[in-house]
């Protein structure tokens, strides 16, 4: 793999002041991610024991199930996105305005299309599949809103793909707080959604209205803020889409779409696979510990994705010392907290479940611990991908993410029928260890040598 870098645009002490600047925007997008993730996280505590509540175990089992089934096709934009968010910045880096423009009306175009024909192929084949049978669901009503309730958010998911441009330019541009302040305010909305909904004992179809559509409703009106008054100079326009940009991102979304796949297949099965093996019903005995430690993972992720556009900016500018200082940092930092947290939440785990969904629930304590482990390996394996997205160490990625994920899904699925619901944690934690975490390993360095630093 080469790397062209452009040479230091500066004295160190530009060098220096553009990592400053790198750092605090980093700061600021990673503390309002934050603050917006707690605030979802908060609301998903007060709802989740109270739409177990109102569903029961087969219903709220097929609500997790969908939701995972729609996680593993969030690579339907076929990476676009993510090519979107390192073209900018890239751009950014260069102080390319005009090649910004033409990569976010070039990606817009295209994830506008992506979107449509979505929706198009989703409803020609709906009618002919029964999903009752496919999500293994018993009760009349769980039936009966199998299919309703996929559609809402198959319909959701589509329309959220050509809306998702704002949130990558503003991280491209390490603008990243105000796609997350608009995504506090779609938080607290579906949050008020779901509650009225219990309130008037509406079906899971309208439930997921409330709580799938908020957010679109909050990235619509942030891009309707963002194009219109903050950034006009950057709002879609036809006159600068242009095919050889679009071949550009394409690329870059190529690689980034394999990823996606894998990631998508060997994190978000989990639930499918334990409805395929054991049924729906069995669903929520995981996913309720499953979301305890999950919540430790997305607190570890809104804090260092904004360095995935300060890589890449600073890979732009050729800051190599700037990117290695950050990563080892940003590695230190994840694994103390993520630790720290992680722990607690093995500790307490039972006491937690039972205060949040009452006796419904008990996961066994090699489950609790193979999350506890998985959490932290997962949390510092994210910060590393953070950085190789940013430097664009994709086909090394792709070939490691490939294997791992055949791998990983086979294991789980074994550790699944052998030792049942707690074998999962332990599958993905072997699988990944031995297969990604042992190549990154070794060829991390050898990227830091081959750029001379």
């Amino acid at each position: 793999m080469r790397f062209f870098l452009l040479p230091p645009d500066g004295s160190s002490l530009n060098d220096d002041t553009r990592g400053a600047e790198r750092n605090r925007r980093a700061a600021i997008t990673g503390s309002v991610a934050t603050m917006a993730r707690a605030v979802q996280v908060g609301s998903s505590l007060i709802t989740v024991p109270l739409t177990l509540k109102y569903l029961g175990n087969e219903r709220f089992g097929l609500w997790m199930t969908i939701s995972s089934v729609l996680a593993m096709a969030a690579f339907a934009d076929f990476g676009i996105g993510n090519g979107v968010l390192n073209t900018v910045a890239k751009a950014f880096g260069k102080d390319d305005q005009e090649s910004i423009r033409k990569a976010v009306s070039s990606g817009f175009a295209v994830l506008t299309t992506i979107s449509a024909a979505l929706i198009v192929l989703f409803f020609s084949a709906y009618r002919f599949v029964n999903w009752a049978d496919f999500f293994r669901v018993a009760s009349p009503q769980a039936r009966a809103e199998a299919g309703p309730a996929l559609a809402v958010f198959s319909t959701c998911f589509a329309i959220n793909i050509c809306m998702d441009v704002v949130q990558r330019v503003q991280l491209g541009l390490q603008q990243g707080y105000r796609y997350s302040l608009w995504q506090l305010i779609g938080s607290l909305a579906g949050f008020i959604g779901v509650l009225s909904g219990i309130w008037f004992r509406v079906s899971l179809p309208v439930l997921v209205v409330a709580i799938a559509g908020a957010p679109i409703l909050a990235t619509t009106l942030n891009a309707i803020h963002f194009f219109g008054f903050v950034r006009p100079d950057l709002r879609p326009m036809r006159t600068f889409v242009e095919s050889n940009v679009i071949a550009q991102i394409a690329r870059l979304g190529g690689l980034f779409f394999i990823l996606q796949v894998v990631v998508a297949v060997s994190y978000s099965a989990d639930n499918f696979i334990i409805a395929r093996t054991l049924g729906a019903v069995n669903v929520p005995e995981y996913s309720i510990p499953q979301r305890m430690f999950a919540l430790i993972t997305m607190m570890s992720g809104m804090l260092v994705a904004p360095l995935w556009p300060a890589y890449s900016e600073a890979l732009s500018r050729g800051h190599m010392d700037w990117v290695r200082r950050t990563l080892g940092r940003s590695l230190l930092l994840v694994f103390v907290l993520t630790s720290t947290a992680s722990l607690v939440v093995l500790l307490t785990g039972h006491q937690l479940i039972h205060w949040w969904v009452g006796s419904r629930i008990h996961p066994s304590f090699l489950l609790l611990l193979g999350l506890a482990i998985w959490t932290v390996i997962a949390c510092c394996g994210d910060a590393l991908a953070i950085f190789m997205n940013g430097v664009e160490m994709l086909r090394f990625q792709v070939i490691v993410a490939t294997i791992f994920g055949a791998g990983c899904v086979v294991t789980k699925v074994l550790f699944v029928r052998h030792f049942g619901i707690a074998g999962v944690p332990w599958a993905t934690l072997t699988a990944y260890l031995l297969l990604n975490g042992l190549p990154c390993a070794l060829y991390v360095p050898r990227f830091f040598r081959q750029v001379g630093t």
